[in-house]
Parts: C-alpha cells; structure tokens; sequence
C-alpha cells in the first residue's frame, strides 16, 4: 500500500461518522469536518443545438459578507469590460430563479479576432453565487439562443426529481 493510504483509511472510519457527503453527477465523496466550500467548475458541451461548440458552463464562489447583488453585478461588469476585448452589453435585467435574486447579462465581446457571443444568469443564494454562463463562438442562432437560455432558466434549488425507476 502507497505510503499515506493506510492512514487515509483511518481517516475515511472517522470522516463517515462527522462527515457530509457531496453529490456529483458520478457518485458522491465523504468529507470529514472542516470549512469545505464548493468551488467547481462544471462546464456541460450543448452539442446537440445548431451553434457549434455551445457550451454551458457552471461556477460557484463564496461572496464577502454584506456584498449584495447589486454590488456584485459591478465588479462583475467592470471585470468583464476590462478583460474582454470589444465587451459589449446586448441586454441585461434583473431575473428571479426559482425563488432567488437573480441577473441576467448577455453580450458579445472579440476572442484574436473571433467574436463571442454569451449570457450568463448569476444568482445569489444567501452567500453565494452560482454563475451559468452560456457561451457560443461566433453569431448565436434563434434555436441555439433559446435552448441554452431555457437550460439556464431551469435552474431549481435542490435535488433533481428521479428518473422513473430509480430508487
């Protein structure tokens, strides 16, 4: 056995009496005690709409205590002026998802010479964001937009329903 292994089986004992588990789509992990903060990164390839390489990508942060949404729709707006080149706001309004404060942002913006087209619903659920942002490489569609728009608007807070025979 690797060095370190053993002792990680001892702690594994320990971790499934004060632990939590966190869920993924392959299986789920027990953590043991601690600040543990989701932080991922989920990014979901749309090959199935019309716009080649859509994507929708998933992203959770932590927010400072006391930053609003209103405060944080700022730094997000300045961070994407600064860093995307041609940054240009097609639309953007306030949204509520599922019961939770929400924005909604889409613009395009030029990645060397290629334009960029996305969207990206933030919502804040007590200290946190999630961010879903639906990116397509080049002008968007009608059926591509609305597709990824609805994928992104279906965001509900909990587990998923099971599939028939699931138990």
């Amino acid at each position: 056995m690797r060095p370190g292994h053993a002792m990680a089986m001892r702690y594994l004992r320990f971790y499934k009496e004060k632990s939590m588990y966190y869920q993924m789509q392959e299986g789920y992990l027990t953590l043991g005690e601690g600040d543990w903060q989701d932080n991922s990164v989920t990014m979901l390839a749309a090959n199935h709409v019309p716009a080649k390489g859509a994507n929708l990508v998933v992203t959770r942060e932590s927010l400072p205590v006391g930053l609003s949404l209103a405060d944080y729709l700022l730094n997000q707006k300045s961070t994407l002026a600064r860093e995307l080149p041609g940054f240009r706001i097609l639309f953007e309004g306030p949204e509520t998802i599922d019961g939770l404060p929400a924005h909604f942002l889409e613009f395009t913006w030029d990645n060397q010479g290629h334009a960029m087209h996305q969207m990206i619903l933030m919502i804040v659920n007590n200290s946190r964001a999630l961010n879903l942002t639906a990116t397509v490489p080049g002008k968007i569609d009608d059926a591509s937009h609305a597709q990824l728009l609805a994928a992104m608007k279906s965001f509900t807070v909990g587990r998923a329903p099971l599939e028939q025979g699931e138990v």
